[in-house]
Formats: C-alpha cells, structure tokens, sequence
C-alpha cells in the first residue's frame, strides 16, 4: 500500500474513532471531553483528506490554512464553518465555559462535516 493511503487510511480511523468516543462522551454528559474530541475528530478527518493528497499537516496554522482552501475547493463553507466551531471546543476542554446545548449544538454540524469529509475518502482507504 502506498505511504499516503497508509496515512489516509490511519487519519481516518483516528477520525472515527474520535467522533464515537465525543458521542459516547455526550452521552455520559461528560461535555468538556466531548468538546475535544470532536475536535480532533475534524482534525483528523482533514489530515485524511491532506494525506490523500500526498501532503501532511503538522502545525495548527496549516490545518487551518488547509481547512480553509478545501471549503473553497469544494464550495462548501460548511467545512471551514464547522472547523472553526470545532476550535471554540477545543478551547472549551481547558476552560471548560459552554453551555452543555452549545456543546451538542456544535457536534451536530462537526459529525455532518467529519461524514462528508470521510466519504468523500471512502473510495481511497477501503
């Protein structure tokens, strides 16, 4: 298998696996942890889509830079949208200050946007 689908395939399990652990952490009311993994759940899924394309993401400034051009890319402000909410939870795993709807409002758009991106992959890593 070829390096970039090895780290494609990778990222998006990490991505998965993120996502179900945010659900479970919600579940649980266990907010500030749901916060970080959602996002990280976005994160990985767009080192995914990076990774696909032969490149990889080390700092936070070239996820978002990279987040950004995709949504461009692709049209679809949604992306830069939820990643940039996805921030605000990453925040909140330290200062923990949102309300727990302000949590799971967010996961919303995050699981819709992580889904698109992992789909779109899907033909490349399974």
């Amino acid at each position: 298998m070829q390096p970039e689908l090895i780290a494609t395939k990778k990222y998006a399990d990490q991505s998965l696996r993120y996502l179900q652990n945010g659900v479970m952490s919600l579940n649980h009311g266990d907010y500030d942890k749901a916060s970080e993994f959602f996002w990280g759940s976005i994160a990985q899924a767009v080192k995914a889509v990076a990774a696909s394309r032969g490149l990889e993401l080390k700092t936070h400034k070239e996820l978002w830079d990279f987040t950004r051009e995709l949504a461009k890319e692709l049209s679809d402000p949604r992306i830069y949208e939820a990643f940039r909410t996805a921030s605000y939870l990453h925040t909140n795993f330290y200062e923990v200050e949102l309300e727990p709807e302000e949590v799971v409002t967010a996961s919303d758009s995050i699981r819709a946007v992580v889904g698109q991106l992992l789909k779109e992959l899907k033909y490349e890593i399974f």
